[in-house]
C-alpha cells in the first residue's frame, strides 16, 4: 500500500511547492512569536495580579534568554543532526506545551520556569527555517522567502495584542495563553504530512526541482550531509561575522518584543485598551521591512552584485532606520510615537531578512543551522545583560539610555559584518 501511495503522489505534482513549504514555516513562526509575545502584552495585568516588580519581570525574561541562548547553539546542532522535518517538529511540540503551562502560573518562580522551558524550545524554529529556506529556494529568491517566513514574527505580533487583550479582559489573562498553544499542536500533522527535502519530495515538479538546484554546483544533492563540529565552524571568519552581528543587534530586537508594551504604558501613558488597539502597527511595519529588505538585496543580485555584498548593503539600510525610535522619547502624540517606533522596527526587519539571507548564501547547507545557533547564542548573551540594564532603567523611568545603547550596538553589528564577511565559507 505504501508503494502505491508513493506512486500516486508522484502522479500529482504540486506547482510552486516551495512557497507552500514557506507558508508552513511562516505559520510556525507566527505561532512561535504569538507564544512569545503574549507575556509582554498582558504583562501589565499579570504583573499587577502577581505583584511583580520590573526587576522580577526582568528575571522572568532572563530565564527565557538563558535557555534561549544555550539552546540556540544546541538546538541548531540538533536540527542539523535530526534534519529539518524532525528537528522543527520536536521544537514546536515542546514550546506549545510550555505556552500551555503558562495558564497555571501562580508566582514569579513558576513564571521563570515556564519561560525557561519556552526558551529551551523556541530557537529551533529559526535555525530550522533558515535551513529549510536554504534547501528549498535558489539564491535570488532567498531574501524574499526568508522575509516572508520571518514575517510571521510581525503577523504574530499583530494578532497577539488585540487577541490577548480581548481574552484577558473577558476571560482573564490565563486564557490568553491557551488558544495559541493549541494552534501549535494543530500545525504538527500538516508539517509531518507535507515536508520533505526537495531532493526526495514525491510531489515536487521536475521544473521546480531543477530551479531549486540550479545554483548548487559542487554541492551534494542528498540534503543529508553530516553536521560539522562546532570547533571547525569557529575557525571561519564568516561564523564570527554572524555571531558578532547577532551579539550586537539582538538586545534591540528583544527590547521591542519584551519591553515595548511596558514602555508605551508606563513611559508614554498608553492605557491597556490603547495597547490592544495600536500595538500591532510597529510589528506590521516590521514584517513589511522583512519582505522589502529581502526584495531590496534580491534586486541588487539580479543587477549583478554578489550575494554577500548585496546583503551587506541591505544590513546597512536597516542600520540607518533603527535610531528613529529615539525621537519617540520627546513625543506625546500617539500617532507620532507609533510612527517613530515603526520606522525603527521596519529597519530591524530589513536587517533581519538580509542577515538570514547572508547566512544561507555564505554557509554550506549542512552547517546552516549550527552557524545560526552559535550566532543566536551570542545574541542572547548580550541581550541578557542589556535586559537587566533595561529593567533597572525602567524602574528609574530612564528609557533614553536604553535606546541610545541599542543604537550604538547596531552600528557595531553592521560593522562586524562588513569587516569579517568577505566571501562565502568553503564547503
Amino acid at each position: 500500500m505504501g508503494g502505491g501511495n508513493q506512486i500516486a503522489l508522484r502522479q500529482n505534482p504540486v506547482k510552486n511547492l516551495r512557497w507552500i513549504i514557506a507558508t508552513l514555516l511562516f505559520l510556525a513562526t507566527l505561532i512561535n512569536y504569538m507564544d512569545r509575545q503574549l507575556l509582554s502584552v498582558i504583562a501589565p495585568l499579570l504583573r499587577k495580579d502577581l505583584n511583580l516588580t520590573n526587576t522580577q519581570y526582568a528575571y522572568a525574561i532572563n530565564s527565557f534568554l538563558i535557555a534561549y541562548g544555550i539552546m540556540f547553539t544546541v538546538g541548531g546542532r540538533i536540527v542539523d543532526l535530526l534534519h529539518t522535518r524532525r528537528g522543527l517538529a520536536l521544537c514546536l511540540g515542546i514550546w506549545s506545551l510550555a505556552s500551555l503551562l503558562h495558564t497555571v502560573i501562580v508566582g514569579a518562580w513558576d513564571l521563570c520556569i515556564y519561560r525557561f522551558l519556552l526558551g529551551v524550545s523556541e530557537p529551533g524554529n529559526f535555525t530550522a527555517s533558515v535551513k529549510a529556506v536554504a534547501a528549498w529556494f535558489p539564491t535570488r529568491e532567498r531574501g524574499v522567502a526568508i522575509g516572508y517566513v520571518v514575517g510571521g514574527t510581525g503577523i504574530g505580533a499583530i494578532v497577539a495584542p488585540p487577541a490577548a487583550v480581548w481574552l484577558a479582559l473577558h476571560f482573564g489573562w490565563r486564557m490568553a495563553f491557551l488558544l495559541p498553544s493549541l494552534g501549535g499542536f494543530l500545525w504538527l500533522p500538516l508539517w509531518f504530512g507535507l515536508y520533505r527535502e526537495p531532493e526526495q519530495h514525491p510531489r515536487i515538479t521536475e521544473a521546480e526541482r531543477q530551479l531549486i538546484l540550479s545554483d548548487r554546483a559542487g554541492e551534494s544533492r542528498t540534503g543529508k550531509e553530516s553536521a560539522p563540529k562546532w570547533s571547525s565552524l569557529l575557525t571561519h571568519s564568516q561564523t564570527w561575522s554572524f555571531i558578532l552581528a547577532r551579539f550586537f543587534v539582538d538586545p534591540l530586537g528583544f527590547f521591542y518584543w519584551f519591553w515595548m508594551p511596558s514602555y508605551l504604558v508606563f513611559a508614554k501613558g498608553f492605557n491597556f485598551a490603547q495597547l490592544g488597539k495600536w500595538l500591532w502597527i510597529p510589528y506590521l511595519v516590521q514584517g513589511f521591512g522583512q519582505i522589502a529588505g529581502g526584495y531590496f538585496s534580491g534586486i541588487l543580485i539580479r543587477r549583478g552584485m554578489t550575494p554577500v555584498l548585496a546583503r551587506k548593503w541591505g544590513l546597512t539600510v536597516g542600520l540607518l532606520l533603527t535610531p528613529a525610535a529615539i525621537l519617540s522619547l520627546a513625543s506625546s502624540q500617539t500617532s507620532t510615537i507609533l510612527s517613530y517606533i515603526s520606522i525603527a522596527t521596519m529597519g530591524l526587519g530589513w536587517w533581519g531578512a538580509n542577515y538570514n539571507s547572508a547566512v544561507m548564501d555564505s554557509v554550506p547547507r549542512h552547517s546552516v543551522s549550527s552557524v545560526s545557533g552559535l550566532a543566536g547564542s551570542g545574541g542572547v548573551v548580550s541581550s541578557a545583560v542589556v535586559t537587566w540594564f533595561t529593567g533597572y532603567a525602567a524602574d528609574h523611568h530612564a528609557y533614553g539610555p536604553v535606546f541610545l545603547v541599542n543604537s550604538v550596538l547596531m552600528v557595531f553589528s553592521v560593522a562586524a559584518t562588513w569587516v569579517l564577511l568577505r566571501k562565502p565559507m568553503e564547503a
